[in-house]
């Protein structure tokens, strides 16, 4: 599945420091090892806030799972707030793995996440 959609990858800075990265395509055996280097870079910048938006994720195997879950504990190590927007694809895999919610936030639209994170700092 993973030669034929390639995942895209983008990080941007918003004027109230929150850092978005958007991922677009397949998360598998294929992209993992880049998304995972991608979330280390983060890490390594310590930001306060970071948005995963993974609306545009269109397939995600195991790979995907665990790449997603080291990149959560490399953030939260890094003392980085962090909050997931699904997919329908990604929600439903992450909710049939974790019954318990493992991001403690998750929302369905970049609008809800930046909502989210922007009331945290008042």
């Amino acid at each position: 599945m993973g030669n034929n959609e390639l995942l895209t990858m983008e990080v941007e800075e918003t004027e109230n420091g929150i850092t978005i990265l958007t991922l677009v395509g397949e998360i598998d055996l294929e992209s993992g090892p880049a998304l995972a280097d991608e979330f280390r870079k983060l890490a390594g910048r310590k930001p306060k806030r970071v948005i995963v938006d993974a609306s545009g994720v269109t397939f995600m195997d195991s790979t995907g799972i665990h790449t997603l879950v080291e990149g959560k504990r490399a953030l939260h190590d890094a003392g980085t707030s962090l909050v997931l927007v699904s997919s329908r694809i990604v929600r439903r895999v992450l909710e049939l793995v974790f019954p318990t919610p493992m991001f403690a936030i998750r929302v369905d639209t970049l609008e809800e996440a930046l909502a989210t994170l922007e009331s945290e700092t008042r």
